[in-house]
């Protein structure tokens, strides 16, 4: 009955087992990193506005601190992954998720230096045409 199960298909049913068991595995392994186990402490919160008000922050973090202190969410939400359907919520958390990481962990975020504002006085690297 199994004739025509030749030792090609056999190999690829395999693969194909495995490949449904990977999928599985790393879809369990995005669901625990997508939603927190555990409550934010009073703490985290506190480091996450604290970073969200600072210089340091992104645009898009420093929006989402306005809207929530506008009384649009609560950090509570934010941090949870209650308002993860808000695009701005999105946007914060895609620009600044290794420091918000980071700040849930406890630790200080890594702050990469400005880049300096060119001067006036350098000359320019490269000449065009139209420079002269």
């Amino acid at each position: 009955m199994g004739a025509w199960r030749t030792a090609e298909v056999l190999t690829a049913e395999d693969v194909l087992a495995r490949s449904v068991a990977d999928a599985d595995r790393a879809v369990r392994e995005a669901a625990k990193l997508r939603y927190p186990r555990r409550e934010p402490s009073a703490e985290d919160v506190r480091r996450v506005m604290q970073y969200a008000k600072s210089n340091a922050a992104s645009p898009e973090l420093r929006a989402l601190q306005r809207r929530i202190a506008g009384g649009y969410l609560s950090w509570r939400q934010v941090l949870l992954g209650e308002a993860a359907d808000d695009r701005g919520v999105r946007a914060a958390l895609e620009a600044d998720r290794d420091a918000l990481a980071a700040l849930c962990r406890g630790e200080e975020p890594r702050v990469e230096p400005p880049k300096p504002a060119p001067r006036d006085d350098e000359e320019p690297m490269s000449f065009t045409e139209d420079a002269w």
